[in-house]
């Protein structure tokens, strides 16, 4: 079953709650705090990938390993819909695997998925197991063996963290991804999870919002709210819809999990990040700031390229609130293996300094748009020529309005905003280095597999 199908099987039997909230029993655990640094220092992390909590295809705890080996500093899982805790279920996201006699799991906590026959989408099979058991030894995955098939647990929330967190050192932060038919939201830092859908995708993403505030008013801890991948499914989030959402900050502009074909009259994510903060600029309104994600649902096989993306954040110590307090600050880059040394904004100029791993020619644009740029928008109806993209009307805004301000070919660069700047941001690469996911659509412009983009930046901003 292809991913898109299953989706939507997963989906047929909530996608009519309307806003129902599936409240977990996540036992709270202390968070891992590390001692203030004296300066500040770059944290590289993914916030989204999945696991066999849904509909990923590793074991949570071989996920957890993979990104800790490759040096990442920080990490959330965000199965769909379901948090990592200890209630025992056999069900989750379209899938039921409940036990004919139920006896075999007295006492026994957490999710249970049944061993396929066969590799496919969400399947857990034998492979799978013997990769952990490889690492972590035999005793380390917990097996049942039923009339109905083999079963196995997977590993809660608090058993990862254990295992693996590490005060200033590796910083697991509970999530999940909200996952409705059409959008997509990531909650990071949450112990409880729900669900909301509604018919118009405009208005999903304004009440996804404004429920999670209310959701989690009385939380102990600070959540970030991020937008996922605007193209999924065929251009679902259009710019008008972050216009005036000041209180979204953060959209993902780098996901590899997705390769739907651009529309040349339309925007790319990057190009809508620029008519949102466009927007927002001229109406004194908070930038929206990019995040980039693998959304890998597969680290061993590799089948969607995971560590190929992820954000850098600025901040004084490995702590989930540390981190978005930054993030909400454009204390962060994006990054598909090209890395800034350094990041400097005064209010006024922006300055960066790349720290290239590999040999070659790099390029930095300074990229922005103008006070005056074209407002004229036109509406493209188009899809439903086959099942890969449904129907849309989709915005076509100017390409004018995301401008290279300025070029350079050395390894540092500044800009400085001129009076008719509304912002600017840096976009570093290395020239020819091939491309992200064999030409998907969330490898940006130049589609460079060793790129850097910066925050965007405004007049008086504070970094």
């Amino acid at each position: 079953m292809k991913r898109r199908d299953f989706i939507k099987t997963a989906l047929t039997g909530v996608a009519s709650l309307g806003a129902t909230q599936l409240t977990s029993q996540f036992a709270p655990f202390a968070q891992l705090r590390a001692e203030t640094t004296s300066q500040p220092r770059w944290f590289k992390g993914n916030i989204h990938t999945h696991t066999h909590w849904s509909d990923g295809q590793d074991l949570p705890e071989v996920v957890v390993d993979e990104y800790k080996r490759r040096g990442y500093d920080f990490l959330s899982l965000t199965d769909h819909n379901i948090l990592r805790d200890e209630r025992l279920r056999f069900d989750g996201f379209g899938m039921n695997y409940a036990p004919t006699d139920p006896a075999p799991f007295k006492g026994e906590t957490s999710f249970w998925k049944r061993v396929a026959d066969h590799y496919a989408w969400p399947n857990l099979v034998d492979a799978h197991i013997q990769v952990a058991k490889d690492r972590f030894g035999d005793d380390s995955v917990r097996i049942i063996e039923t009339k109905d098939g083999k079963y196995v647990r997977m590993k809660t929330e608090k058993e990862l963290q254990s295992q693996f967190a590490k005060a200033g050192k590796f910083l697991l932060i509970p999530g999940f991804e909200m996952t409705a038919p059409n959008i997509h939201v990531n909650l990071i830092n949450v112990e409880k999870e729900f669900y909301l859908d509604d018919p118009s995708m405009r208005d999903l993403i304004v009440k996804l919002y404004d429920y999670a505030r209310e959701f989690y008013a009385d939380a102990k801890a600070p959540y970030l709210f991020t937008v996922n991948h605007p193209l999924w499914q065929y251009y679902n989030i259009q710019p008008s819809y972050l216009f005036t959402r000041p209180g979204i900050r953060h959209i993902e502009i780098l996901n590899n999990n997705t390769s739907w074909a651009y529309l040349p009259e339309a925007w790319t994510p990057e190009r809508l990040w620029d008519i949102v903060n466009a927007y927002r600029a001229e109406h004194d309104e908070p930038l929206l700031y990019a995040t980039g994600t693998d959304d890998s649902h597969g680290v061993v096989r590799g089948d969607y390229l995971a560590f190929h993306s992820r954000t850098h954040v600025l901040a004084d110590r490995l702590e989930a609130g540390a981190l978005f307090d930054a993030m909400n600050r454009g204390r962060s880059y994006i990054s598909t293996g090209l890395e800034f040394a350094e990041i400097t904004f005064d209010g006024k100029t922006l300055a960066v300094r790349l720290d290239p791993k590999l040999e070659g020619e790099y390029r930095i644009e300074f990229v922005g748009a103008k006070k005056d740029f074209d407002k004229t928008v036109k509406y493209l109806k188009t899809g439903n020529d086959d099942k890969n993209t449904p129907e849309r009307v989709v915005e076509c805004w100017s390409p004018e309005i995301s401008q290279v301000l300025d070029v350079t070919s050395e390894l540092e660069g500044s800009y400085t905003l001129k009076p008719d700047d509304l912002f600017v941001r840096a976009k570093a690469y290395r020239v020819g280095a091939g491309c992200v996911n064999h030409g998907s659509a969330y490898a940006l412009s130049p589609l460079s597999a060793d790129s850097a983009w910066s925050q965007p930046y405004r007049q008086g901003d504070v970094f």
